[in-house]
């Protein structure tokens, strides 16, 4: 119709479900659907971001078919990778590349990562603009990447309203860790550190996607079970909504020992639980979380992380205080509505730009 908003979004056939990168794209696509964008979904075959010949060659005959001139959103999971595409397609289309944060951090290996960090540089080159999460993943694209700052757009994740987490209402501590069993989010940290604490009472739940990387979880797995802890720490998966927010609802503290996070949404989560923190300053999180409602330990730290969750789980007073932060944190948590518009304007200025 005249004067339609009208955008294209591509993502691949495995992007893992209720990932942060996933709940991301999908809470902005309903905010730009929501301000008029009449957005068209292509699915990519699976086998990102390690695409096979086959599945390269598919996905570059799916944005061969993408009318000229087109607006095209992108997630960087597919498009970082094919450096060979987005040069192709760059002339004629409008891309705009989301990153959540550098693919090089997610942990592939060394070999892997390098050449990781390679396509995405040769494939931001050829985009119009960057929809990033964070003002210290913005300066990464900028420093590492070549991404020029004026190209780069800061959308920041917002949270929905949930109802007031009630702890576990006993002794024992519910702790909680949201997020993808991969190698950069350091959950073999975690447990070490928890190893440490078999005389505290505590129960850990790590909720997220088991497949991206089965080596990973197979030997997080063994640590577990070499610690004597298979029956208080449960790798639940991915959960349906209703289940993730029973164990929420029980919280006493959320958890994490990740090494890098381009925002940090599942903490976000949590302080919209009233839910305190323990956790690493893990690159983007630890710039924006801050004292009230957190503890947070550097990177890496393993006495640090395994101090401040003795001091927690050992005392509910303590627990009590920290819940007490979070909870007047979720006053001030961004709206989903605050990322949309930013993106809707940027993608405004480029559609215009067409004509």
């Amino acid at each position: 119709m005249p004067g339609a908003k009208a955008l294209s979004f591509v993502i691949s056939a495995d992007y893992a479900r209720r990932t942060g990168g996933w709940l991301y794209d999908h809470k902005l696509l309903r905010g730009l659907s929501a301000r008029g964008w009449q957005v068209r979904r292509i699915t990519l075959p699976a086998g990102f971001p390690q695409p096979s010949p086959a599945v390269r060659a598919q996905s570059g005959a799916a944005f061969r078919a993408i009318a000229d001139g087109s607006l095209v959103l992108v997630d960087q999971l597919c498009l970082g990778v094919l450096p060979e595409v987005a040069a192709a397609a760059g002339p004629r289309l409008r891309l705009v590349m989301i990153v959540h944060h550098p693919l090089a951090l997610e942990g592939y290996g060394t070999v892997t990562a390098a050449g990781i960090a390679r396509a995405e540089r040769e494939a931001l080159r050829h985009v119009a603009a960057v929809i990033t999460t964070s003002a210290s993943t913005a300066r990464a694209l900028a420093s590492d990447y070549a991404v020029p700052a004026d190209r780069i757009v800061i959308a920041v994740p917002g949270v929905d309203r949930q109802a007031l987490a009630r702890g576990s209402g006993g002794r024992r501590a519910n702790l909680i860790s949201v997020g993808a069993v991969v190698p950069r989010k350091n959950h073999g940290l975690l447990v070490e550190a928890l190893a440490g604490l078999a005389g505290l009472p505590w129960r850990l739940a790590i909720v997220g996607n088991l497949t991206r990387a089965g080596d990973h979880v197979s030997a997080l797995r063994a640590m577990i079970a070499a610690y004597g802890l298979a029956a208080r720490i449960r790798l639940t998966g991915e959960l349906p909504d209703e289940q993730l927010a029973r164990l929420w609802s029980g919280a006493d503290l959320y958890v994490s020992a990740s090494r890098h996070e381009g925002y940090g949404m599942a903490i976000a989560e949590a302080f919209a639980h009233g839910v305190p923190v323990v956790t690493t300053y893990a690159g983007a999180a630890g710039a924006w979380i801050g004292r009230r409602g957190a503890k947070i330990v550097g990177n890496g730290r393993l006495l640090a992380l395994r101090t401040a969750l003795a001091e927690l789980i050992g005392s509910r007073h303590q627990r009590a205080r920290l819940r007490r932060g979070a909870v007047a944190r979720r006053r001030s948590l961004p709206a989903w509505e605050g990322a949309a518009a930013v993106v809707d304007a940027r993608l405004e200025q480029l559609a215009a730009s067409r004509s």
